[in-house]
């Protein structure tokens, strides 16, 4: 009997240790997954913002994208339109060289045009040399850049 009694005191304490130790897991169980899920609700929520703020700024750099292809097509085509001019102003200028009065088919006088290179040589501004002549700066720009071309290919 007297090995009885603390195996049976041991097996009591035993009882006990494993009674509390599964009452403290259960606890500890229950208030992991409270935060857990508070936690998970709060990242859901800042996934869903973050999501949202993508979404939007996705839209707004293909609504850019958009614009500047736009941009880029009404160049192109203000491009297509000079090349155009100049090719005509090119020929016309070549059609005059073969003038022997020396007068253009626009109508404008040779030394009107003479006139402008010598402006533009003597150090007068494109503004200035337009007031003057009566062309725009445009023009101006397209007559010395032609009479450049002209004298590097003579």
């Amino acid at each position: 009997m007297e090995i009885s009694k603390p195996l049976l005191l041991q097996l009591f304490i035993d009882l006990a240790l494993l009674v509390s130790i599964i009452v403290l897991l259960w606890r500890v169980n229950v208030n992991l997954r409270k935060p857990l899920m508070t936690s998970h609700e709060e990242m859901m929520r800042e996934l869903k913002a973050i999501t949202a703020e993508s979404q939007t700024a996705s839209e707004n750099f293909l609504r850019a994208l958009e614009q500047s292809r736009l941009a880029l097509k009404e160049i192109a085509l203000e491009l297509d339109i000079k090349e155009q001019r100049v090719k005509a102003l090119l020929a016309k200028s070549d059609s005059s060289e073969g003038d022997p009065a020396g007068k253009r088919t626009t109508g404008v006088p040779q030394d009107k045009y003479d006139q402008v290179v010598d402006m533009i040589n003597k150090g007068y501004s494109d503004a200035q040399v337009a007031e003057a002549t009566g062309f725009t700066e445009p023009e101006i720009g397209l007559i010395v850049d032609l009479y450049r071309v002209k004298n590097e290919n003579a």
